[in-house]
């Protein structure tokens, strides 16, 4: 049996399981353990998954070459993020999460498989490739200076452009990234071949201006919601500070 759910209801219930969560996640710990394709996990360990604490903390020279492409199209309407990882002789995992705005206007369920959470789902998809296609990858990676030059000092605002990128390479933990309209931005060939793996169907939002008011509407930051920044410290870890 299939009925609506209207956005009043749909909101009190999202609510009601965000507080449970939020109470279990409290808890625990906010790190970023795996399961970014579940809304509760990215909501509480985001910044932890774009830091790739999880990369970083197991990056050694027994372990396989592991990348995390993460493009932050304004985070409020689009996140894509690429996780490449080596699952044998050759043979590499890629998987794609395109999350965008959810639209809750109206969400139909099955009674027998109820998912309150769909809304906020991303759209995934899997492939593999060739080591040979990563190798190219890597190229791409060092034609734009990843691995010699530092990352940028200056913030990365949650209503800009801009892709970061980790990598775990014969046992070196890399970081970097890349803001819109700088120009290693632009020069940056990855994000072709990244697209050409991406079978989400869902087309990357274009770089443009922007401002508080342009994305929401207000100069009011008591109605701005998930407004932050992003920074490198001078040990190359990704920190963050909430704006409001």
């Amino acid at each position: 049996m299939v009925q609506s759910v209207t956005v009043s209801n749909l909101g009190f219930l999202w609510s009601v399981i965000l507080k449970v969560c939020l109470v279990a996640i409290m808890l625990s710990s906010c790190s970023y353990q795996g399961g970014s394709d579940r809304p509760i996990v990215r909501k509480f360990s985001w910044f932890s998954y774009v830091a790739a604490e999880d990369i970083r903390k197991k990056c050694n020279s027994a372990n396989n070459s592991q990348y995390r492409f993460v493009y932050n199209g304004i985070y409020n309407e689009q996140v894509r993020t690429y996780d490449v990882s080596q699952v044998g002789e050759g043979r590499y995992r890629i998987q794609i999460n395109v999350t965008e705005e959810a639209d809750i206007s109206s969400n139909e369920f099955d009674l027998d498989d109820i998912d309150l959470f769909r809304p906020w789902r991303p759209k995934t998809s899997v492939t593999h490739v060739s080591t040979k296609e990563i190798n190219m990858l890597n190229k791409t990676l060092t034609d734009i200076g990843f691995f010699d030059y530092p990352p940028p000092s200056i913030n990365l605002s949650s209503i800009s452009f801009y892709w970061v990128v980790s990598s775990c390479i014969d046992g070196e933990f890399q970081q970097n990234a890349y803001l819109w309209p700088e120009e290693e931005f632009k020069k940056a060939a990855f994000p072709k071949f990244l697209s050409m793996w991406d079978y989400t169907d869902i087309p990357i939002n274009p770089p443009r201006e922007t401002s508080d008011f342009s994305i929401y509407g207000t100069a009011e930051t008591i109605r701005i919601r998930n407004h932050f920044n992003l920074k490198f410290g001078g040990n190359g870890l990704l920190g963050h500070n909430l704006l409001n």
